[in-house]
């Protein structure tokens, strides 16, 4: 298929958004909903992509990722406010919203923001720095740990500062990381 034909346009991603709003507001069942907007779309790149989604989407991935995977199509934008909605369980709202979005697009053809590949998604980049801090911390008081029980263990003396100081901080970073662990899990 030529890249004329493997595109969506922008009244096409209105409709669906705005398809697909309505739908999930009458709390029609998601893998119903993606039968329904393929049902109706006359282009057959983007029917390709619905079925791809749904599928994803059935084996459990959220739309969001599901999205992603079509770049070209989907801008980060796109992905980031159906993350959003998402997390916040306002899916319906924030599709209204999209659809409204590509509705004041003047011009009927793909946006040229989504037709530059892939973007730098700084969402993953923040999440693989939080990680990576997370583990230095934990290795930082894992050798707090170490260094403070190895001073007790030559040092007779339970009041010497040093071992205390270093089991002392070792903990309060342990439970840190922990605490930061725990909240970011409950917040997905």
């Amino acid at each position: 298929m030529s890249d004329e034909g493997r595109s969506v346009s922008n009244s096409e991603l209105a409709s669906l958004c705005r398809q697909f709003s309505a739908l999930l507001h009458a709390e029609i069942n998601i893998l119903e909903i993606f039968e329904a907007l393929r049902a109706q779309t006359n282009n057959p790149y983007l029917r390709e992509i619905l079925d791809s989604v749904r599928e994803d989407a059935e084996m459990g991935a959220t739309l969001a990722v599901a999205f992603s995977r079509y770049p070209q199509t989907f801008s980060p934008f796109f992905v980031s406010m159906v993350r959003q909605g998402e997390i916040e369980g306002e899916l319906d709202r924030i599709m209204g919203e999209l659809a409204d979005h590509f509705d004041t697009r003047l011009e009927d053809k793909p946006d040229a923001s989504r037709l530059r590949g892939m973007a730098f998604d700084w969402e993953t980049a923040t999440s693989a720095l939080l990680w990576v801090m997370a583990w230095g911390a934990v290795l930082v008081a894992a050798c707090l740990l170490g260094t403070g029980l190895l001073i007790y263990a030559q040092d007779a003396v339970p009041g010497n500062l040093a071992g205390n100081v270093c089991l002392l901080v070792g903990v309060i970073l342990l439970l840190a990381v922990l605490l930061i662990s725990r909240g970011r899990y409950r917040s997905r």
